[in-house]
């Protein structure tokens, strides 16, 4: 077990600077959630508990359907016409469109939403739906995007997904961006000092979180994990990485040199 005595002298680069502060409840339980969220689906099933689902992306400032993702929108919309779980339509939909089917395209533009089409084959489609959040203007009006995916399936679409997190900040400065599947929320956390408040939910039932350097190692000191790191170490593939902890309170601290990909369990699923 990593040892928590760390002095400031033992601190990674970056620190001294105020610390980030994140507020992830809102994302996790779709309550209280500010004016400046703006919602990209992927093309993966939606596992989303319909209500939470339904909240998120109707209270969404700004609705983007991503290629394959469009049909997804589609088939909710057609298997919950008759019910409470009725949807806003997307403000964007976007894509190179080899995965959208034509049945999805015809529905949209009878809805009449702006059909962006990006066939830039160097980039994802979810790394160009941000670029087209900006071209249209929404960047001034979010603070955060959250994408709707799942984390499990085809290896490299993950990698992927992971790969626009990094991509993100260049492109949409200032706008928090998050994965979210059906049981997990993960985002960037980049280099400095940070402070995670965790649900008390989260902290009573134990549920998993994990901090995990993508491309680069660091040195990272945390406080509040049911196992902290303490810096004596590298995190870095061929090291150690830090998966399956969980939380001693519910405030987690965080200090890295370098970028760590966050993820924090959100159901008892999968623990």
């Amino acid at each position: 077990m990593p040892n928590d005595d760390t002095t400031p002298d033992d601190m990674p680069n970056g620190a001294g600077a105020a610390a980030k502060q994140w507020l992830p409840a809102s994302l996790i339980d779709g309550h209280g959630l500010d004016d400046g969220l703006g919602i990209v689906l992927l093309n993966r099933p939606i596992l989303l508990e319909k209500h939470y689902f339904t909240t998120l992306w109707n209270g969404a400032k700004v609705r983007v359907a991503v290629d394959g993702g469009t049909n997804r929108w589609v088939d909710w919309v057609k298997g919950n016409i008759n019910s409470e779980h009725l949807l806003k339509p997307p403000d964007l939909v976007t894509g190179d469109f080899d995965s959208c089917n034509q049945e999805a395209m015809e529905y949209v533009e009878q809805l009449k939403c702006t059909i962006v089409h990006t066939p830039d084959q160097n980039a994802t489609d979810f790394t160009k739906s941000l670029k087209v959040l900006k071209s249209h203007g929404h960047d001034k009006q979010l603070s955060r995007v959250l994408a709707l995916c799942e984390s499990s399936g085809r290896l490299d679409q993950i990698m992927a997904n992971i790969n626009t997190l990094y991509l993100a900040d260049g492109i949409l400065p200032g706008v928090d961006v998050f994965l979210r599947s059906s049981n997990s929320l993960s985002w960037l956390v980049r280099p400095g000092e940070h402070t995670i408040d965790i649900p008390q939910r989260l902290v009573s039932e134990r549920i998993w979180c994990s901090l995990v350097p993508i491309g680069q190692g660091c040195q990272c000191t945390t406080d509040g994990l049911r196992w902290n790191l303490d810096g004596s170490r590298p995190l870095q593939f061929g090291s150690i990485v830090s998966t399956s902890n969980t939380y001693a309170t519910n405030r987690v601290r965080i200090t890295t040199d370098g970028p760590l990909l966050w993820s924090m369990g959100t159901t008892p699923k999968d623990m």
